[in-house]
């Protein structure tokens, strides 16, 4: 997935666990951002 290329970017570019907890952090807002925006703007279906 997206976070383990991520995550061996990060690694390959520092060694700090803190970067690596930041960009991780950056990725799941950015995902709850996604699904909550999708959700709202899906339209409900109506029951019969």
């Amino acid at each position: 997935m997206i976070i383990t290329k991520v995550l061996g970017l990060t690694s390959a570019l520092t060694r700090s666990k803190k970067a690596k907890i930041t960009i991780l952090l950056i990725e799941v807002a950015v995902l709850a951002h996604a699904v909550a925006t999708r959700k709202k703007d899906t339209p409900k279906k109506i029951k019969k």
